[in-house]
């Protein structure tokens, strides 16, 4: 197993690399103007018929504020950044646990390359 630090918007890993990629949490602190690169390169390093699991804020929730990090997405968002590259298997409320006491409101969802 190979660790490799890498920038997600400016990536030098190789063309459809991987079968798999897991995003939990990276997605959402792109400013909007970022996310196209973003959907760029995952589709660029992900392999024909491979999936994308992302993990981001939900639109829902109301701990956090609106202009503040993580930005918030909602479900249509997220069609709006990828149906065109990929499909949408499943979108789902989530949550993101941790260390704090609070259980932020996220959104799962699978996608499938084109």
């Amino acid at each position: 197993m190979d660790f490799v630090v890498d920038d997600v918007l400016n990536s030098k890993l190789s063309d459809e690399q991987f079968d798999f990629i897991f995003d939990r949490g990276i997605f959402h602190v792109f400013d909007i103007s970022q996310r196209p690169q973003y959907v760029k390169q995952i589709k660029r390093i992900l392999k024909k018929n491979g999936f994308l699991f992302l993990k981001c804020m939900s639109a829902e929730e109301t701990n956090i504020p609106d202009n503040d990090m993580p930005h918030k997405l909602s479900e249509s968002e997220i069609r709006e950044h990828f149906e065109g590259d990929f499909e949408i298997q499943k979108i789902k409320n989530s949550i993101f646990s941790g260390t704090l006491e609070l259980e932020l409101k996220a959104l799962f969802v699978v996608l499938k390359k084109k």
